[in-house]
């Protein structure tokens, strides 16, 4: 019979990396809710990046999904890549309406984000399922 290698994560000791998995767990989580809440109320998000409520309904959906994703270590890379996307389209967004100042904590978290995928890629290794049975 032949081994067959797979792939298993170990989740990180190091406590930053856990302390930015929490953070961004936490402010994407309510911050989609907060976002959607303000669309909702007062059409606030449409009426200031001239997008659709639909749409602002769409990307906060995308985060809270994503932000129970990171829970799981199956998904925390594809969460990731995700999220990282969402921060490059809202800094693209804020330089659309001639903000650029205010897009510097969309570019805060994306360079979290990234470093944090970085850091969590480092952890993947090929072992075999004799090793894991240890």
């Amino acid at each position: 019979m032949a081994r067959q290698n797979v792939i298993q994560l170990r989740i990180s000791s190091h406590r930053w990396v856990n302390a930015a998995g929490w953070f961004l767990i936490i402010t994407y989580g309510l911050g989609a809710l907060v976002f959607a809440l303000l669309e909702y109320f007062g059409h606030v998000m449409s009426a200031r990046f001239d997008y659709p409520p639909l749409f602002i309904y769409l990307v906060s959906g995308i985060q809270i999904l994503c932000s129970v994703a990171l829970l799981f270590p199956r998904w925390i890379l594809l969460s990731l890549a995700v999220f990282t996307v969402l921060s490059l389209g809202a800094v693209a967004s804020h330089f659309r309406i001639g903000s650029p100042i205010t897009s510097l904590p969309a570019a805060v978290y994306t360079v979290i984000q990234v470093w944090l995928a970085y850091r969590i890629w480092q952890d993947f290794r090929p072992i075999s399922k004799d090793e894991s049975a240890e």
